[in-house]
């Protein structure tokens, strides 16, 4: 739980998303090397593919969804600023908190 503290202290993220940030730690622990089997990651020893970090972003960052043309007007703005909240674990897709409707987005 010091991961979790950690991550919604470090943003100013408030503590009514500690589950996104359990969610969150327990991804990032999954893909870290552990001593525990012999300095690989637990899912490179269940699946035996050495999983990629090159998405990886900080929880609580600021990220922009883009707005298709199709759903915005001439002058509307063209992407809604959201906030990082992890992997969706349905789809290679971010999950994005935002603001102003109160709801999580899942967005690539």
């Amino acid at each position: 739980m010091e991961m979790v503290r950690c991550m919604l202290a470090g943003k100013n993220v408030p503590k009514e998303f500690w589950p996104e940030a359990v969610n969150w730690s327990i991804h990032l622990i999954n893909r870290s090397p552990t001593a525990a089997v012999e300095n690989m990651t637990p899912e490179e020893v269940w699946s035996s593919i050495k999983p990629s970090v090159k998405y990886f972003k900080i929880f609580g960052c600021i990220a922009y969804v883009h707005v298709p043309e199709a759903q915005r007007k001439k002058l509307d703005n063209k992407s809604i600023k959201c906030v990082f909240f992890g992997m969706s674990e349905e789809s290679k897709a971010y999950r994005l908190y935002n603001p102003t409707t109160k709801k999580i987005i899942i967005n690539r």
